[in-house]
C-alpha cells in the first residue's frame, strides 16, 4: 500500500512538526514550500495523500486543490486541508472545491494521523506510475504546472459560462419547451452535431424538444421522435407533445450513432441525445466531459421549467380535458372582445354541448363519461386554428373563441367541429368504443348591443345551442 504523504506548507517549522508526526506513524513524507512546488511533487511522486495549507506564496491551497482534483494524473489523490483558518466560509469552500477532509492547526493530538490513515485506506492501492499516465517526471516543472493550471482554468471558465447561459435561458423561459429549446441551442454552439434533442416524461404526459442543425429528412425526424417518446414514457399510450426547431430537408442521419445520456429529473424520466457530425473527433475531444458535467444542471433547469409549467397549467387548465378552465376562457373572451372593438375586426364564439351525456354516464359509468369529455375536447382542439381559444365552460359544455372570424365562417368552423366529433369514436376504459355527437350555438359580436358584452355574446350562443338541441341535436345554429 502506498504510504507516501505530501506535506505542502510555507512554514518550515510547521512542515517539520507535521513530517515528524507522520513519520512517527510510519508514513513516508515528501515536503513542498508552496502550491506550485506541491503540484510538481504531486505529479512526480504520486503520493497517497496530500496535506496542504491554504495561504501560501506563489500558489495558495485553493488553486492547488482545484488542479489536483481536475487533472487525471492526480484526481485520485485524497487532499487534507490543514490550516489556521477556522472560518465556516473557508471550510465550506475547501470541501466544495474537492477537499476530502479539513482540519485546523489547533486540532486535537492524534487527529492528524487518524485522518491521514483514513484517507490512505480510502485511496487504496498504489496508482500507476507517472509514465503510465503519459507524464515524464523529469519534465514536470513550473511551466508544466502553469500550463495545466491554465488549461483547467479555461475548462472551468467555459463550463461556468455555458452553465450561466443555461440558467439565464431557463429562468426566462415560459415553459418546458422554451427552456429546452434554449438549452439545446446553447449546447449546439459547443457540440458540432447534426441534431440535439431532449425528452422528459411523467406518468400522464411527455414532452420532446428537437433542435436540427442540419435539414434532416422528415422520416428520420419521425423515427427520432418515436424513439424519444418510447425512451421516457412511463406508461402505455402516454400523450407526448413534440416540438421541432430548425428546418427539415433531405439530409439522412444514422440514428444508431447518436449519443444518449440520461437526465436526472425528479419524479420522472429524462434523456438528452445528439448526433456528433464526426463521432471520432467528438470522442477525442473534451466536449463529452463538459456535457457530462452539465447534465445535472441542465436537468435542474428543465425540471424547474416543467414544474413551473405544471403550476401554471393547474391555475389555468381544466384538470380533466387539459383545455382552459371556465375562469380563464371567460377572461380571455373579454380580452379578445376588447381587442376586436379597438381594432374593429370580427369575433365569434361557438358554444358546444355533448348530446345525451347523462345517458352515457348512466349506461357506461362516470369513467366512460370522463373519457368522452377528454377525447371529445381533444377532437375539438384538433379542428380549431392555433389562434382560436377553447375552454371547458361547464359540465359537458365547451366554449370556443374565434378571433377575426365573422358569423358565416364561424358557422362553417362549428360544422367542422360537429363532423369531427361525429366521425371519431371514443375509446372507453373497458376497451370498447362509442360514437358521440354534439350540438352547437354560434354568435358574432356584431349581433349584440355594442359588440363588447361577454355575457350577452355567450347568452346568444347559448340560446342558439338550445335551439339546436330542440331541433333534434347534432346540428349547428344559426
Amino acid at each position: 500500500m502506498n504510504r507516501r504523504v505530501l506535506v505542502v506548507d510555507d512554514s518550515e517549522v510547521t512542515r517539520a512538526i507535521l513530517a515528524r508526526t507522520l513519520r512517527g506513524a510510519g508514513f513516508e513524507v515528501v515536503e513542498a514550500r508552496d502550491g506550485a512546488e506541491g503540484a510538481m511533487a504531486a505529479l512526480r511522486e504520486q503520493p497517497a495523500v496530500v496535506v496542504t495549507d491554504l495561504e501560501m506564496p506563489i500558489m495558495d491551497g485553493f488553486p492547488l486543490l482545484r488542479l489536483l482534483k481536475a487533472d487525471p494524473a492526480s484526481a485520485h489523490m485524497p487532499v487534507l486541508i490543514l490550516t489556521s483558518h477556522g472560518e465556516a466560509a473557508s471550510r465550506y469552500w475547501s470541501l466544495r472545491t474537492g477537499a476530502d477532509a479539513y482540519l485546523t492547526k489547533d486540532h486535537r493530538p492524534g487527529e492528524l494521523v487518524e485522518t491521514v490513515k483514513r484517507l490512505v485506506r480510502q485511496a487504496g492501492s498504489r496508482p500507476a506510475p507517472p509514465q503510465a499516465l503519459g507524464l515524464d517526471p523529469q519534465s514536470i516543472g513550473p511551466v508544466e504546472v502553469l500550463a495545466r493550471v491554465a488549461r483547467h482554468l479555461d475548462a472551468s471558465l467555459l463550463q461556468a459560462t455555458v452553465l450561466n447561459t443555461l440558467l439565464e435561458k431557463g429562468m426566462a423561459a415560459a415553459d418546458f419547451h422554451e427552456a429546452a429549446r434554449g438549452a439545446l441551442e446553447t449546447l449546439g454552439q459547443i457540440v458540432d452535431a447534426q441534431f440535439l434533442a431532449v425528452a422528459m416524461a411523467e406518468l400522464d404526459a411527455g414532452m420532446v424538444q428537437i433542435f436540427l442543425n442540419d435539414p434532416v429528412r422528415q422520416a428520420d425526424v419521425d423515427v427520432l421522435s418515436d424513439l424519444l417518446a418510447k425512451t421516457v414514457s412511463q406508461a402505455p399510450d402516454t400523450p407526448v407533445e413534440v416540438r421541432i426547431g430548425g428546418e427539415r430537408g433531405s439530409v439522412a442521419v444514422d440514428l444508431e450513432r447518436a449519443v444518449w445520456l440520461p437526465l436526472p429529473v425528479r419524479d420522472g424520466t429524462g434523456v438528452l441525445t445528439f448526433l456528433p457530425r464526426d463521432p471520432h473527433e467528438f470522442a477525442a475531444s473534451s466536449t463529452d466531459e463538459l456535457i457530462e458535467a452539465l447534465l445535472s444542471h441542465m436537468a435542474l433547469v428543465l425540471d424547474n421549467a416543467r414544474l413551473s409549467q405544471r403550476l401554471h397549467e393547474l391555475s389555468t387548465l381544466d384538470g380533466l380535458t387539459r383545455q382552459l378552465n371556465h375562469r380563464v376562457i371567460y377572461d380571455r373572451l373579454t380580452e379578445e372582445l376588447e381587442r376586436a372593438r379597438r381594432y374593429k375586426y370580427p369575433l365569434s364564439v361557438v358554444l358546444c354541448d355533448f348530446d345525451h351525456f347523462k345517458e352515457i354516464n348512466d349506461t357506461y359509468g362516470h369513467l366512460a363519461g370522463d373519457a368522452v369529455l377528454r377525447e371529445g375536447a381533444a377532437v375539438l382542439r384538433k379542428h380549431l386554428r392555433t389562434t382560436d381559444l377553447l375552454g371547458r365552460y361547464g359540465g359537458e359544455e365547451f366554449l370556443a373563441v374565434l378571433p377575426q372570424v365573422e358569423l358565416g365562417s364561424a358557422r362553417q368552423a362549428a360544422e367542422r367541429l360537429r363532423l369531427g366529433l361525429e366521425s371519431t369514436p371514443v375509446r372507453l376504459p373497458d376497451g370498447g368504443k362509442i360514437h358521440i355527437t354534439a350540438s352547437f350555438g354560434v354568435a358574432d359580436r356584431d349581433e349584440v348591443s355594442g359588440g363588447t358584452g361577454s355575457d350577452l355574446l355567450v347568452s346568444l350562443a347559448d340560446r342558439r345551442l338550445y335551439e339546436a338541441k330542440a331541433d333534434g341535436r347534432n346540428r349547428v345554429r344559426p
